[in-house]
């Protein structure tokens, strides 16, 4: 937090559009793109063509470490079945050989890697060879799908992400299958992929902001190197492939999904990465236009990571295990967390429980509940005009139960907590007493449930969250989109600093065994 409060000014004052006007990088960055599959794949393609890059190159021979030089413990890395192999203590492996004369500016880079369960890897660029300690020079893209970390250090950031500058929180691949990482560097522009799905596209300020451990993380020139980062870490990388591209590309033949609209303050993504704060937006419903694909790109221009999901129940989109099915089946494998928002109480009982185990979570709200007593129909509570509240006490405390009810089912996360209907809402002070307060959090903390920091609604205030986070609760940051328009979160990068909010205050699902 002392690093976010150094970085306060530059937050709450500049645009991130007016940082690119400072940067050295054509204004056409912020150009909009509409995504679509088949638009994806082409951005996977490549950005050069009329560009004339140079031939693909193999920087590895398929039989030996010929052209590499490793630092540290050597014996970590080996050539073993026409691959590169690491395996044993902290290693980095560095491209010394003549492709390049191993120094690349503007460059398009493949490798081909499998991970085993638990290991810790990565590609930096732009580096040098050093004898010992993590590489100072340069960017680094993490390969770990399933490392937890070490010690008290709780590790997070995922296969894709650009790391500590641009995180992805869900690995779109699993260990023990063969996968492709690609990196495109052209100008101030980076572009990271995992097999064809973007996990980054990221331009560098004129002035990054960097802790100072990691100064060297900027753009200028420099060699690949690959990374063996646990003792107990097994990776193999099949194949390293790099072809350089002219010193004069234009970094924006292929378009960039607009960063508009999300109410981002320049840098304040650097600032949240640094600081190993992750900001997810479990929040997303496919729905009014928006698709996985929108959220992909939104993602990898924004930094702001994203749970897709859709409302499951009678009358919602997903009825039936068919349409659950389906629904996991067209978002899967890809770098955004999958979940659903229930709205009946019986929901864990009518759907495969093999279906609902692929979900990364479960969200629910409170908004839905029997009036005019415990044995009426389920209301939605937002339309004012099908039900009266006669006697708002007596109707609160029936809500606290409803809440605790839901609390007590099988969900992750507790959507808009505190959320009163238009009739009552005006008394939010009287009716959500401390006591109901505690009893909620108590409830949540209890049963393993995150509670939401909602974009746009407000809910929960000041006083809940104080509270909640005194009493150990998760947190979680959600918009509720209705549409695929860009949803303002500065309430919740504002609550970081606010509340004081560190990595061990977020919810983040573990990665699937």
């Amino acid at each position: 937090m002392q690093y976010l409060r150094q970085w306060r000014s530059t937050i709450g004052a500049v645009d991130m559009s007016e940082t690119a006007k400072r940067a050295p990088v054509p204004q056409r960055l912020v150009r909009p793109l509409v995504v679509t599959a088949a638009v994806a794949l082409s951005v996977l393609a490549g950005p050069a063509g009329a560009q004339s890059p140079e031939a693909w190159v193999d920087l590895f021979d398929g039989r030996s470490l010929a052209g590499w030089r490793a630092a540290e413990h050597a014996d970590t890395w080996r050539a073993e079945d026409g691959c590169l192999v690491a395996q044993g203590q902290r290693s980095h492996l560095f491209y010394e050989g003549p492709v390049g004369g191993h120094d690349f500016h503007n460059f398009d880079l493949v490798a081909e890697v499998r991970t085993e369960r638990g290991a810790n890897s990565g590609i930096f660029f732009h580096t040098a060879y050093q004898a010992s300690g993590w590489p100072a020079k340069g960017y680094e893209v993490q390969i770990n799908n399933t490392h937890a970390g070490r010690g008290n250090h709780r590790e997070l950031e995922r296969t894709g992400s650009l790391y500590a500058v641009r995180n992805i929180y869900r690995a779109p691949v699993t260990d023990g299958e063969w996968f492709r990482v690609r990196v495109c560097v052209i100008g101030k522009r980076i572009r990271v992929w995992v097999n064809e799905w973007p996990t980054v596209d990221y331009i560098e300020p004129a002035d990054p902001p960097r802790k100072a451990d990691r100064a060297g993380r900027r753009l200028a020139s420099g060699t690949v190197a690959l990374q063996s980062g646990d003792p107990k870490s097994r990776v193999a990388f099949r194949s390293v492939k790099v072809r350089t591209l002219p010193d004069g590309a234009d970094p924006f033949t292929s378009p960039r999904a607009s960063d508009e609209g999300y109410g981002l303050k320049a840098n304040v993504m650097d600032c949240l990465a640094a600081a190993s704060i992750p900001v997810i937006d479990y929040h997303v419903h496919l729905r009014g236009g928006m698709t996985v694909e929108k959220a992909m790109a939104r993602q990898a221009v924004t930094g702001i990571n994203i749970g897709v999901l859709k409302n499951i129940g009678k009358g919602w989109p997903v009825e039936t295990d068919e349409h659950l099915r389906a629904f996991l089946d067209g978002v899967g494998g890809r770098p955004v967390f999958v979940g659903l928002q229930v709205n009946d109480r019986d929901w864990m009982d009518r759907h495969s429980s093999d279906l609902l185990k692929r979900l990364d979570y479960v969200l629910a709200d409170t908004m839905i509940m029997p009036m005019p007593d415990d044995d009426g129909p389920p209301v939605k509570l937002w339309q004012a005009d099908r039900y009266a509240i006669t006697d708002p006490e007596a109707w609160m405390q029936r809500y606290v139960q409803h809440n605790l009810r839901v609390l007590s089912e099988p969900i992750t996360v507790l959507a808009n907590p505190t959320w009163l209907p238009p009739a009552v809402k005006d008394r939010y002070d009287a009716l959500w007493t401390d006591a109901r307060m505690r009893r909620v959090i108590g409830a949540a903390v209890e049963n393993h449930v995150a509670l939401e920091i909602n974009a746009g609604s407000g809910y929960p205030r000041e006083r809940f969250i104080r509270m909640a986070k005194k009493m150990g609760a998760r947190f979680t940051f959600g918009t509720n989109n209705f549409n695929d328009r860009p949803i303002d979160m500065r309430r919740c990068f504002e609550a970081v600093e606010r509340y004081g909010l560190t990595r061990d205050d977020m919810y983040v699902p573990a990665p699937k065994p």
